[in-house]
């Protein structure tokens, strides 16, 4: 359900909005002028300059820790290894009132997690633990609100929102303990619910910012046809660098 309420937003910031506003009023695309330069009157064009814009696209990049933890329904529940990532993403938002923006974004997701869980032995007289690796890769279409504030020349937006994921590809399995398998399944990734920080400075041509958020999913990863193959939840905490730039501006 969430997935067909954010999709159709999401495609509507991306291609339907934009045109909305370039046909309800007179637009101009930014200036190829330095985008921190002062403004006639005096004005901190840093910050008006951004306040005077409708859309921003940009891109970001940086690392993640990921943690995950067992799905839990074994005899016992063993433990899990974190593991760092990379995201890459792209973004747009619509800057619907100076101090309110939407934003929808899609990025690039990589895992590579570790569980482990005991369970009887053959004998049934011990518990054995045994390990599960899963790797795969997804896209992640995150839609989010963010406020926007101006302190000085920074922009500063705490934001919150939801997102779900499109496997890329098959997850690839791998098990060890009495009956070590290696297989590749396909797999239906969870939703989930992010927030964080954003900071944003003027930088030549457009605005150069920093971004920390905090995602986790609302399930965990469903495999087909696996069998008894217990999968993970997981959340993540990002840090990363990005630049966007403004067009259309506001009569």
């Amino acid at each position: 359900m969430m997935r067909k309420i954010i999709l159709p937003l999401f495609a509507a910031l991306l291609f339907c909005v934009p045109a909305f506003f370039s046909g309800a009023q007179e637009t101009e695309v930014i200036d190829t002028g330095r985008f921190g330069a002062e403004e006639p009157g005096g004005e901190d064009s840093g910050v008006k300059t951004y306040k005077n814009h409708i859309l921003f696209l940009g891109a970001r990049l940086g690392p993640s820790m990921r943690f995950y933890t067992p799905s839990g329904d074994t005899v016992l529940t063993g433990g899990s290894t974190n593991s760092f990532s990379m995201d890459i993403g792209v973004q747009a938002s619509i800057q619907i009132f100076s101090l309110l923006s939407l934003q929808a974004e899609m990025n690039f997701t990589w895992d590579n997690a570790s569980v482990w869980h005991y369970a009887l032995n053959s004998k049934e007289i011990d518990l054995d633990r045994y390990t599960v690796h899963f790797t795969g890769s997804s896209m992640q279409f995150p839609l989010m609100a963010k406020l926007n504030f101006y302190p000085g020349k920074f922009r500063v937006s705490p934001f919150a929102g939801a997102y779900f994921l499109v496997p890329l590809g098959q997850m690839n399995v791998e098990t060890t303990g009495e009956e070590a398998r290696s297989f590749s399944y396909e797999f239906s990734p969870p939703i989930g619910l992010l927030g964080g920080l954003n900071a944003a400075y003027p930088l030549g041509p457009g605005m150069f910012f920093a971004d920390i958020r905090y995602a986790a999913d609302l399930g965990k990863p469903e495999l087909s046809d696996s069998g008894e193959i217990k999968t993970y939840y997981r959340h993540g905490l990002s840090l990363s660098l990005g630049f966007e730039f403004g067009f259309f501006k506001k009569r």
